[in-house]
């Protein structure tokens, strides 16, 4: 219920947790922290998210639909020639798998 809404209302399939967080309180009531990130760590164990808890630095950011970043994971694997604007991250990405955030 809470990662539809979400999806619905800011249109994304990608979301910080604050954003999860303000729709858990306004939709089912969850207002601790703790219950939240345990009611995400299930879903993400379940396959329902990606929510990678364990990364400091990615723990706020929560997919809510993985089946979009698989989506957007096959189209830069299958891509052979990059736009020139991306030349630099996809040298990156083939060379050490690792995808710039902007």
């Amino acid at each position: 219920k809470i990662l539809d809404a979400q999806e619905e209302e800011m249109g994304s399939a990608l979301s910080k947790f604050k954003v999860i967080q303000v729709f858990a309180q306004q939709l089912c009531g969850i207002s601790e922290e703790r219950v939240l990130r345990a009611a995400l760590s299930y879903l993400d164990e379940a396959g329902s998210i990606i929510y990678p808890y364990r990364n400091e630095q990615l723990r706020n950011t929560i997919v809510t639909n993985p089946s979009w970043l698989f989506k957007i994971f096959n189209v830069v694997s299958s891509t052979n020639r990059p736009a020139p604007q991306f030349s630099l991250d996809w040298d990156r990405v083939r060379k050490d798998g690792v995808m710039s955030w902007s």
